[in-house]
């Protein structure tokens, strides 16, 4: 089944997370891909240089980046394709370990969603 995780940022100490991160992540990445749990990951560009499109009584409209104060942003995602939920979640709780164990300050939490169509391979 696959799986799409997004990471909510609650608090970001810094603008740049530090390389010991981006290394420990890699390290995780390498293995999923290996195994081929990993499907597709990638972080996201700063809001600011976003939009967002919405429909509201009939209309459609469109606000660029930068959008009000934002307290929570979606800094990241990941698709796996694993055997079930509880898998999710412990590579989900490998990925908030690398972040505790490298970005001291940084907390956050990450939906996990079974995406449709998500059978085995």
């Amino acid at each position: 089944m696959k799986f799409m995780t997004m990471v909510h940022e609650t608090n970001r100490p810094s603008d740049q997370p530090p390389a010991e991160l981006f290394a420990a992540i890699g390290a995780l990445q390498a293995e999923e891909s290996a195994s081929g749990a990993l499907v597709e990951a990638g972080g996201l560009m700063p809001i600011e240089s976003g939009a967002v499109v919405r429909l509201a009584g009939g209309a459609v409209t469109t606000t660029d980046g930068p959008f009000v104060e934002t307290k929570e942003l979606v800094g990241g995602y990941a698709v796996y394709d694993l055997p079930d939920l509880g898998a999710a979640v412990a590579k989900t709780e490998e990925f908030l370990a690398a972040h505790r164990n490298t970005w001291p300050g940084w907390e956050g939490w990450v939906e996990i969603r079974p995406m449709f169509g998500g059978a085995p391979d």
